[in-house]
């Protein structure tokens, strides 16, 4: 398995950390050449650089306006998705890199809010942050309670949703958010549902899962490009040259979802290789139309110069170089895709630790600035960290 090529490793230099959850040094110069850099080094490195990244984030969830463009309603909720993204790559990554002061940083947000799911209960941006709390367990915090999450599982099985799945055009049209009707959902809540289906023991949860996202995909996937609408409204869109209109990060939700899924299932279920299959057919896809720059567009099939993107880059590197880890993707084409689009990542980092060019919240391919940040990036920045760390160490 090829090694990060050095590119990443002379764009920064290492600075002082932001927060007192991990110390270093004051000041240390940049790993300029690769011929000097050891293994060891450039794991050192690639620690410090997101630990930098994780850090600036964590110390900055509560002044949002001062560095995020565009504030949603959801953006300050610590029960919602954008911060739930943050949390849930943050989690992952303290697992990945064994830092507990992460873990105990989140049990106590997650103990602030009495261990609750968001406030709608069939909305699947509400059943992120579920997620968070099964993977606090898992770390062994003693304190984890899962019963909130588990009551409201129940009360959807007990009621379930039948609704249309068409997304609305106008005001007044039908909802259809009580399902998954948008790729989005497929990030938000079926990992929740699988990883109860293992803590609790019960099929049931799996079951619904599973059955609610063959639905979506149903609906959602291009069978010819491999790629998922964001929601309905987008079959007949086209793009400024008449390419469809498949939005980077909207993929990246369900790409990452599918890791997750496939992280959380048994590996003796029978229906893993749908999930397989799936993962397999987006990887593809999605090393043909990387961009020479290491990035996503926005607009994945668009042509041309287009701004970078790195919140959808963020899950694609996630999800490709777990798949070489897991051994699910092998190749020279997977490897040099996974390198490009981290070097990318990190040429994109402040010297503060801000990841830049993240799409702001939206539904769609828009336009992205250098200096966008939200904390959905940074997730899944910290998300590809302990891939990328991890993929380094086999």
């Amino acid at each position: 398995m090829s090694r990060l090529r050095p590119l990443a490793l002379s764009l920064l230099p290492i600075l002082a950390l932001s927060t007192a959850c991990v110390q270093s040094p004051r000041a240390e110069t940049s790993m300029a050449s690769a011929q000097a850099v050891t293994p060891d080094q450039e794991q050192a490195y690639i620690v410090k650089v997101a630990n930098r990244v994780a850090d600036w984030q964590l110390a900055n969830l509560d002044n949002l306006d001062s560095y995020i463009r565009f504030i949603s309603r959801e953006t300050p909720n610590p029960r919602g998705w954008v911060m739930g993204t943050y949390f849930l790559g943050l989690a992952d990554y303290a697992e990945a890199t064994g830092q507990p002061c992460y873990t105990r940083e989140l049990a106590a947000i997650a103990e602030r809010e009495e261990w609750q799911l968001g406030k709608r209960l069939y909305h699947a941006d509400d059943h992120l942050v579920g997620q968070v709390y099964f993977r606090l367990a898992e770390a062994g915090v003693a304190n984890a309670n899962l019963m909130p999450t588990k009551a409201a599982l129940d009360a959807i099985l007990a009621d379930r949703p039948t609704n249309q799945m068409m997304h609305p055009d106008k005001a007044g049209d039908e909802e259809c958010a009580d399902r998954w009707c948008w790729a989005d959902a497929l990030f938000m809540a079926p990992a929740t549902w699988w990883e109860a289906s293992a803590a609790f023991g019960n099929p049931a949860y799996a079951d619904y899962a599973h059955q609610e996202f063959k639905v979506a995909t149903d609906l959602l996937l291009d069978e010819g490009e491999s790629l998922y609408y964001r929601d309905s409204r987008f079959f007949d869109r086209r793009g400024s040259h008449g390419e469809k209109l498949f939005w980077s990060r909207g993929n990246g939700w369900v790409y990452g979802g599918l890791v997750h899924i496939l992280r959380a299932m048994p590996k003796d279920d029978p229906r893993r290789d749908y999930y397989l299959a799936l993962y397999r057919r987006m990887s593809d896809k999605l090393v043909e139309i990387q961009a020479d720059n290491g990035l996503w567009r926005a607009s994945l099939l668009a042509s041309g110069e287009t701004p970078p993107e790195t919140s959808g880059t963020g899950f694609f590197v996630y999800g490709l170089a777990w798949g070489l880890n897991e051994g699910l993707i092998e190749g020279d084409k997977y490897s040099r895709a996974v390198d490009a689009g981290w070097n990318a990542l990190v040429a994109n980092i402040d010297v503060e630790g801000r990841l830049g060019y993240v799409q702001q919240v939206g539904d769609r391919p828009e336009d992205v600035q250098s200096d966008d940040h939200q904390l959905y990036g940074t997730g899944a920045f910290l998300l590809a960290a302990g891939q990328i760390l991890r993929r380094d160490h086999n």
